[in-house]
């Protein structure tokens, strides 16, 4: 019987005392020096942590963007997640399991996890990235044990290929289509395209590129 997977979690709590928000706060200076401690994390069984209100589990979200087109696709009927089947997601990245033990001592730690996991999910010629929010969202089942990092990162042309069943129909498409229909979307993609000109300002803040095309 192979052994089940073993997630990232920090204590809910930690959250309390840095104070509960609903939707995307752009503190991450505020939040991620505290729950990606070392010595505040620890690894749950993933079937348990799903359940467990006492524990949010940590998850890189990253936005692909090339030019002025942002990577969306549809949540699988395959994927682990079946509260999240059929919406449509603008973020890539998935749980930081047992095997990562470690990541957090050094900041490139934590970029090789984000990063395996983008590799995991999509095949796409990953540049440098940006984090630019962290996202809570108590008011779902699913949203209320995860606690996500919010990510931009640019690529240099749209090749991609879908690496996990969860992934249906990825695409690159204008920003501008992306915002139309909102109500299509997991709510964490929707807070992002919600607030997409401030994460991209925030991005390009921290020194990432941003093409002119984007911004304009």
């Amino acid at each position: 019987m192979p052994t089940e997977e073993r997630v990232l979690c920090f204590e809910r709590k930690l959250l309390e005392e840095l104070g509960v928000f609903q939707g995307l706060s752009l503190e991450t200076d505020k939040y991620l020096p505290v729950v990606t401690s070392p010595a505040k994390i620890l690894y749950l069984n993933r079937s348990a942590a799903e359940l467990d209100k006492r524990y949010k589990q940590l998850i890189p979200y990253v936005l692909i963007l090339c030019g002025d087109r942002i990577l969306r696709y549809r949540r699988g009927k395959k994927g682990q997640e079946t509260r999240l089947h059929g919406l449509f997601s603008i973020g890539i990245g998935g749980h930081i399991s047992e095997e990562d033990n470690g990541l957090f001592s050094t900041g490139i730690g934590y970029h090789e996890s984000m990063r395996r996991e983008l590799i995991e999910e999509v095949d796409v010629d990953a540049e440098k990235d940006a984090v630019v929010a962290v996202i809570n969202d108590d008011s779902t089942e699913v949203g209320y044990v995860h606690f996500g990092v919010v990510h931009i990162m640019y690529v240099a042309d749209e090749t991609i290929a879908s690496g996990r069943s969860g992934i249906a129909e990825p695409e690159f498409i204008p920003i501008t289509e992306a915002v139309k229909d909102l109500s299509a979307y997991e709510s964490w993609s929707r807070f992002c395209l919600e607030n997409l000109e401030m994460l991209l300002s925030k991005a390009a803040a921290s020194g990432l590129t941003i093409p002119e095309r984007v911004m304009g």
